[in-house]
């Protein structure tokens, strides 16, 4: 991994598997997660299939960053110019072979069911932050390292960066418990939305660029 923002190792295509199994882990309990997989499913260690695309289309057209070789926790960005991901960035981001080896370890049904959450978290996106902008589109730490102050860590050199170029950021999260968290890095609820006919909801978060984080 090449040195990249202020410190942190710039993730490359050949670390996409290593840090899919790592999201796997750190998303074990999250609420899309809930949605989509069974139990057993989720035990069965299959969630980093369902990462694997999100990560090479965010290395291709974005950033991502982790702290060590070691891949504790993972930051990816996405320019909002980038965003959402249309069937062409795919078809340019992997073969059609590829997403069709992809889909059939995810499932068809469950792509269904997780794009229906996607689409209303993308209308809020487009309809809430329409300006330039950074969003921020997956940050996770792995359970062990969890509690260590990494995702500051993993935040702070970007959200330094943002703040000299007078860039706003952009994220959804699916846990309340996160909104205090990026309420300390600056950003402020946009609107809580719930997803219909589901149990899921969505806080949308922005965050203006400032002199000091």
């Amino acid at each position: 991994m090449d040195d990249g923002l202020n410190g942190l190792y710039r993730l490359q295509k050949d670390d996409a598997d290593s840090v899919g199994e790592m999201l796997g882990r750190a998303f074990y309990d999250d609420p899309l997660t809930l949605y989509a997989y069974s139990d057993r499913e989720r035990e069965s260690g299959s969630l980093h299939y369902f990462f694997q695309f999100p990560i090479r289309y965010c290395l291709r057209h974005g950033e991502g960053y982790t702290l060590t070789s070691e891949i504790e926790g993972v930051a990816l960005w996405l320019p909002s110019n980038k965003y959402p991901i249309t069937f062409w960035r795919t078809l340019r981001t992997a073969s059609l072979w590829s997403m069709l080896k992809m889909s059939s370890r995810i499932g068809i049904g469950r792509m269904k069911r997780m794009a229906r959450i996607g689409k209303h978290i993308d209308e809020a996106h487009k309809r809430l932050a329409p300006s330039e902008h950074m969003y921020l589109y997956v940050l996770g730490v792995d359970p062990e390292h969890q509690g260590q102050g990494l995702a500051s860590k993993l935040l702070k050199p970007m959200f330094a960066k943002l703040d000299q170029e007078g860039m706003p950021c952009y994220l959804d999260t699916l846990m309340e418990k996160n909104v205090g968290m990026y309420e300390h890095f600056g950003f402020k609820v946009l609107e809580k939305i719930d997803i219909p006919d589901t149990n899921i909801t969505s806080w949308a978060m922005l965050r203006q660029p400032s002199l000091a984080i």
